[in-house]
C-alpha cells in the first residue's frame, strides 16, 4: 500500500510539474481569470490534426513536420487596458526573474514594444519561445499580448507557422524565413 501511495504522489508531482512548463501557466494564470483578457489555447491534438494533412509542396511538408513537435500555443491579450505598458513591463520583470529564458529579439519605437524571449533544454533544442507585446497605437488603441508556444521549436519554420496562423506580433521572424 505505502508503495502505491509513493507511486500516486510522483505521479501527481510529475503532472504538476509538466503543466508549469509555460510561462503562460507558471507566470501570468490571474490573467487567464480577468474577463478583460482574451485567452487562447491550441493544444497539441490541433497541431497533430494538422500534421495528417496530405501536402505535395516541400515547404508545405516541413511546416507540418515543424509543427508536429509543438505541445501548444497559450496567449493572453487584452485591448481594453490603460497601462498596456505597464503590463509589458511588469511582464518582463516576471519573466527576468525566472532567469530560464534568454532574449532572443526585441523591437522598441515609439508605439509599440515587444520582446521575443527563448528557453531551451541546455542541448541547443528550443523548448519554449516566448512573446510580450505592449503597445499603444495613437488612434488605433492599447494592446497587451503574451504569448508562448512550446514544444520543440524550429525557428526557421517559425515566420511560416505565423503566417499561416497570422499571429499579431510574430510578423517580425519574416527574415528568419528568407533565410
Amino acid at each position: 500500500m505505502k508503495k502505491i501511495s509513493i507511486l500516486l504522489v510522483a505521479i501527481l508531482i510529475s503532472s504538476f510539474t509538466f503543466a508549469q512548463d509555460n510561462a503562460i501557466v507558471k507566470h501570468f494564470s490571474e490573467y487567464q481569470k480577468n474577463k478583460d483578457f482574451t485567452k487562447v489555447s491550441v493544444t497539441s491534438k490541433m497541431f497533430s490534426l494538422m500534421t495528417e494533412i496530405d501536402a505535395d509542396d516541400p515547404n508545405e511538408k516541413e511546416l507540418l513536420e515543424a509543427m508536429s513537435k509543438l505541445k501548444g500555443i497559450k496567449a493572453v491579450m487584452t485591448e481594453t487596458s490603460d497601462n498596456s505598458l505597464d503590463l509589458y513591463y511588469d511582464a518582463l520583470q516576471r519573466i527576468n526573474k525566472d532567469q530560464s529564458y534568454e532574449e532572443l529579439m526585441s523591437i522598441e519605437d515609439s508605439e509599440e514594444n515587444i520582446m521575443f524571449m527563448v528557453r531551451d533544454n541546455g542541448a541547443g533544442v528550443i523548448n519554449e519561445l516566448l512573446m510580450i507585446m505592449g503597445e499603444e497605437t495613437e488612434g488605433e488603441g492599447k494592446m497587451f499580448i503574451v504569448m508562448t508556444l512550446y514544444g520543440e521549436i524550429d525557428l526557421s519554420q517559425i515566420a511560416k507557422l505565423a503566417r499561416v496562423m497570422n499571429i499579431k506580433g510574430m510578423e517580425q521572424f519574416q527574415a528568419l524565413e528568407k533565410k
